[in-house]
């Protein structure tokens, strides 16, 4: 047993090492979001990605978008069928991630958003491998604009629901300033 465990340690720390090699650094005055979707199931549904009135994107999966964004505190959320949150407090110069899961829904698919503890290794090396196999999806300023038009009483109607839910007790997850990925001294 003891032969295994030596074998694989250093084997998942290699890993992570040789996928994060694509991994750019945060800017030291941001902290940086990775939105990703690592499952192929439902991946024909597009899910509209936001902090707070501020549309990130919408893609399908499995595809991921890197997010810069000031520190502090966000309400990062997501749109389908369905609408779900995150609430999150970051830390300049880190690097940290969110899971996109595709859930049935009654029409199409719903999602849900999973904040990522970076010290988790196998779902680590999960998201490595969608992140050397992609490149970042990306849009024009005027892209984000106009899209952001069109859904404006999507994203009313999404924080609504949001502040309805808080009035109401219901807790939503969060990412933590300690959830950042800390490269491969996991």
């Amino acid at each position: 047993m003891k032969k295994k465990f030596v074998f694989i340690v250093p084997l998942v720390f290699f890993t992570l090492s040789v996928l994060s090699q694509n991994l750019m650094p945060a800017p030291e005055d941001k902290a940086v979001v990775y939105f990703v979707r690592t499952s192929s199931y439902g991946f024909a549904i597009n899910f509209s990605y936001f902090d707070s009135t501020t549309l990130i994107g919408v893609f399908n999966g499995p595809k991921y978008i890197r997010y810069e964004c000031e520190p502090g505190q966000h309400l990062f959320w997501a749109r389908s069928e369905n609408r779900d949150f995150v609430e999150a407090e970051l830390e300049a110069g880190k690097i940290y991630f969110i899971e996109a899961l595709v859930k049935m829904g009654a029409v199409k698919a719903g999602v849900e958003l999973i904040p990522v503890n970076a010290d988790d290794t196998k779902k680590m090396e999960k998201i490595f491998k969608l992140l050397n196999k992609k490149t970042s999806e990306s849009y024009t300023e005027d892209e984000l604009k106009n899209e952001t038009i069109r859904l404006q009483g999507a994203i009313d109607r999404g924080l609504d629901k949001y502040e309805k839910d808080k009035s109401s007790g219901v807790k939503y997850p969060k990412l933590l300033k300690s959830m950042y990925y800390k490269g491969v001294e996991l």
